[in-house]
């Protein structure tokens, strides 16, 4: 990344032309030069013309900045930057002193911090320090840094509180535009009582600041009250259309779209592309290091030998010209050549300007009828880091400031709902609604997405959005449950705006701050494991950083922005790994490529003890094509007395990651179907773990996620668990092994294989669903049921199909909710035979975790049919079963709670309240 950030003002560089005692500036367009003293342009030529004394300046043209050295007793000196070299200048001896990179300067290379050493807005000669050493002041954003040549940092601090700890008072007088982002800062003439004045340029407007007393004059260059900024002639006084945007052409059948990121604040100094052939997609490129750039008056030239591509093409040599046009003035064309080291493939292609955005993507939004979309929200509302700027911000400007162009595919669409009910929406429900209502709907790579406004998930009754599309292909839909946000006050309120970038990160293939080890292949975690990112993709909750943690403190230090890896990605990710409806979803989620490797997906914990265990139960022996099961159990160990653990510690949730290594000895992480994002919105629900309550329990079903199956062949399995506390500490479970045994004949094999499938697999996951998508695999469990009623293993089929037929399955349709009521009859059957079955051997049927669950739905049925007194039975026969099978009395005991819990809710339900 270029050293100096690349400026859109009509010139490349400005700087104090020594002239005795008159104030003059000398300002450089390419090989263009303007010489201007206080009252008047003083001559416009080549600068070379104007300066001959810098006729020897390598690389004068294609300067980015250039700063005088001029000290009493020395000769005039200036250093040019372009890229990231720069050269020192000797003006009267006609010569470079030195020219090399900038690291090379002085203690630069080691002195500077790291938010310093890449697109530095300004440079200006500071006051020498102690000794005489120089000094330079460093404008980034909104703040500046003061180094000392020899010694380092002196000082870092918002540019309203000046670049020096005394007489800077004026600075804080600057309006509002000028406190971060400036382009160029300049000497103006001293003040009578020697008081420092600059002239400090952003755009067409400028301000003259006396650096004590504050602001002389402000607005426009022209109207500053200095006639030499007046009289500077028109192209250096109008702003160039940034080259930052897309760029497309078309070569025969073959057309590019080229992505080009040189300016802007947070430019990142890339190039990327992707071919296509007709509407097909054939490959992707982008820069992998520094681009070498050259900027002339009319030109950008872009170079680099060693382009990355996701078919690995061996044209890895780019080069790009693309015009600089004046904002006022048209576009022209460009030119794109990709060729390899010796030539012989090359690919010449003629492009033009399509626009500012590096990606652009259609939004089609539904809400349900009592719900609404998110307007705006004002930064200044909350507390915001010291120097922000704050602005009124939507979805997309979020997104506009990534470079990612939303643009909505009409208003938003009301769905009608008459059925007067409060209805929770599951995963399997979303994605029906979505087949049936998004219009734009393909399932097909698309830049196209839908959004769906409702009530809550019943998969995450928390939650306050998910990206639930994980089926066929994958990410091209997003819930956003305002129920929820409404009830957590968010409305209209930052946690809103939060959910929708959030959620719609997801949709272009964005982890969790916190979860980026976990994609395919791993990314790098920022700060304190992804925990002290400050960014739209972690939980306000989970920050922590030094002494920050807390939603409290997330939102004091937050500047509303994506961090630079994930910048990396919005705008120069291959094609297929962010396009909705592309890779998996964390397939290839960040730009880099080492091969995946466990020790990437367990990090270590801190140094201090967590005082927590976790395990891993249930059965180890499974036959082929079950459902396999877990149960976690997260426990105290006394060490640090009573903590407090997060409610959900399953997989569906946030903190626990599941690693599975198959009998080939390759390792997965388990992911799940779908993973409610609830940290953002409402207080994440927590327990504490006492000696009276030691452990909570979770069961998760593994056999089938958003990686397709995990436990497909016959073989030895080994499952390790990996827990992340609220303080961000991992807790490592023993890791378990499991077994997945050979078909003993052909019913076993048959019926394996009838449950063993990506449709079959989410419906044992959901438990049953109406979906159309899922067609196939329902017809695969009814025929397990009607060929092979007999065999152990259709208790499944039967939990699947009985659970599903006792509960609604909603969806839209014309524009309207629509829903199918429960059929009791069919699912007390199915439930009841599958208990039946699995109750005469602990082997035969589903497991002891299922089949504890099993009898819990079953009684929910009940009750939904207003027949409590079965319900109560039926719990009565649950915690007799296991009391007859002799499970240990501490397993006895949470069965208990769990039926006492679910008795509760089923009373609650029926309008009676339990007695005080």
């Amino acid at each position: 990344m270029a050293f100096m950030r690349y400026k859109t003002t009509g010139y490349n560089w400005v700087q104090a032309y020594p002239a005795g005692s008159e104030w003059r500036l000398l300002f450089a367009r390419g090989t263009d030069g303007v010489l201007i003293s206080e009252q008047r342009l003083v001559t416009r030529d080549w600068v070379n013309a104007i300066v001959p004394k810098l006729n020897s300046v390598s690389a004068l043209y294609a300067s980015d900045c250039a700063l005088i050295l001029s000290r009493p007793g020395e000769t005039l000196q200036s250093l040019f930057f372009w890229g990231d070299t720069c050269t020192w200048y000797d003006w009267e001896q006609g010569r470079a002193v030195s020219e090399g990179p900038w690291t090379a300067l002085a203690n630069w290379g080691t002195a500077l911090p790291a938010g310093y050493r890449s697109q530095i807005d300004a440079l200006f000669p500071a006051p020498d320090g102690a000794g005489g050493t120089r000094q330079t002041y460093f404008f980034k954003g909104a703040r500046v840094l003061t180094l000392n040549w020899s010694t380092g940092v002196v000082r870092e601090a918002l540019i309203t509180e000046g670049p020096d700890a005394s007489g800077c008072a004026g600075w804080a007088q600057l309006p509002e535009d000028f406190r971060s982002g400036l382009e160029h800062v300049v000497a103006y003439k001293p003040a009578s009582d020697g008081t420092r004045q600059s002239l400090l340029i952003k755009g067409t407007q400028g301000v003259l600041l006396n650096w004590k007393t504050g602001i002389l004059a402000s607005g426009g260059l022209d109207r500053l009250g200095v006639p030499g900024l007046g009289a500077l002639p028109e192209p250096f006084r109008t702003p160039y259309r940034p080259a930052t945007g897309r760029w497309t052409g078309t070569s025969g059948n073959q057309r590019i779209e080229l992505r080009v990121d040189l300016e802007g604040e947070r430019a990142l100094g890339m190039v990327s592309g992707d071919l296509f052939t007709g509407d097909t997609w054939t490959d992707s490129f982008r820069s992998t290091s520094e681009l070498f750039v050259s900027a002339t008056a009319g030109n950008f030239t872009l170079t680099q030998s060693n382009l990355s591509w996701a078919n690995n093409s061996p044209r890895t040599f780019l080069y790009v010209l693309v015009p600089r046009f004046a904002v006022n003035g048209g576009t022209g064309n460009g030119t794109v050549i990709l060729d390899t080291p010796g030539g012989g493939q090359t690919l010449n292609t003629g492009i033009y300007y399509a626009g500012p955005a590096l990606r652009s993507v259609e939004l089609e939004t539904d809400a349900l009828a009592g719900t609404a979309a998110f307007q705006s929200y004002d930064t200044s509302r909350g507390t915001v880091p010291r120097g922000y700027r704050n602005r009124v911000l939507t979805v997309a400007s979020a997104y506009a400031e990534a470079g990612v162009e939303l643009r909505n595919a009409g208003q938003v669409n009301t769905v009608a709902d008459t059925s007067g009910a409060d209805l929770q929406w599951s995963v399997a429900e979303l994605h029906a609604a979505m087949t049936a209502n998004f219009s734009l709907h393909r399932d097909a790579e698309q830049w196209k997405i839908w959004t769906f406004i409702t009530s809550r998930s019943s998969d995450a009754y928390d939650a306050a959005g998910l990206m639930f599309d994980f089926f066929g292909s994958q990410r091209q839909g997003m819930a956003i449950f305002h129920d929820n946000l409404r009830d957590s006050g968010a409305i209209g309120d930052a946690f809103e705006l939060f959910t929708y970038v959030h959620e719609l990160g997801h949709v272009f293939n964005l982890f969790h701050s916190f979860h980026k080890h976990l994609s395919t292949p791993p990314g790098p975690l920022g700060p304190n494991n992804g925990l002290g990112d400050l960014s739209w993709m972690n939980y306000p909750g989970n920050y922590a950083i030094g002494d920050r943690a807390g939603a409290r403190h997330f939102w004091q230090d937050f500047p509303y922005a994506f961090t630079d890896d994930e910048l990396r990605h919005l705008r120069h990710a291959f094609h297929r790994h962010i396009v909705p409806g592309g890779s998996d979803f964390g397939g290839n989620s960040a730009l880099i490529n080492p091969a995946p490797s466990q020790e990437a997906l367990v990090l270590p914990g801190g140094a201090e003890d967590p005082g927590l265990a976790l395990s891993l139960g249930g059965k180890q022996f499974f036959g082929y094509g079950e459902p396999v099961m877990a149960e976690l159990k997260l426990s105290r160990t006394g060490i640090r007395g009573d903590v407090t653990v997060a409610a959900a510690i399953g997989p569906k949730g946030e903190r626990t990651t599941i690693v599975i290594t198959d009998p080939y000895g390759r390792t997965r992480t388990f992911r799940p179907i779908a993973r409610a994002c609830a940290g953002h919105g409402p207080q994440e629900r927590t327990v504490t773990l006492t000696e009276a309550n030691p452990a909570v329990y979770e069961t998760a079903y593994l056999g089938y996620g958003s990686d397709g199956l995990y436990f497909a062949e016959p073989g030895t399995y080994k499952i390790t668990a990996v827990h992340s506390g609220l303080d961000g500490a991992r807790t490592v479970s023993p890791t378990r092994t499991l077994r997945i045994r050979t078909p003993l004949d052909r019913a076993d094999q048959e019926v394996g294989e009838l449950l063993t499938g990506d449709d079959q697999g989410t419906l044992l996951a959901f438990l049953g669903s109406d979906a159309p998508h899922l067609t196939t695999g329902n017809d695969a469990l009814q025929e397990v049921i009607e060929r092979h009623g007999d065999h152990p293993l259709t208790a499944y089929a039967r939990l699947a199909r009985g659970a599903n037929a006792g509960r609604h399955f909603q969806t839209i349709g014309d524009g309207r909710l629509q829903i199918r009521q429960p059929d009791i009859t069919e699912s007390v059957t199915q439930l009841t035979e599958a208990i039946t079955t699995s109750r005469t051997d602990q082997d035969t049927g589903l497991d002891n975790l299922t089949l504890n669950a099993a009898f819990r739905r079953l009684a929910g049925v009940h009750a939904k049919a207003g027949d409590l007194e079965r319900a109560e039975n039926t719990l009565d026969s649950l915690t007799a079963h296991f009391q007859d099978q002799g499970v240990p009395a501490h397993v006895q005991q949470h069965i208990q709670e769990q039926a006492d819990t679910t008795r509760a809710r089923i009373r609650e339900a029926a309008g009676e309240h339990p007695a005080s």
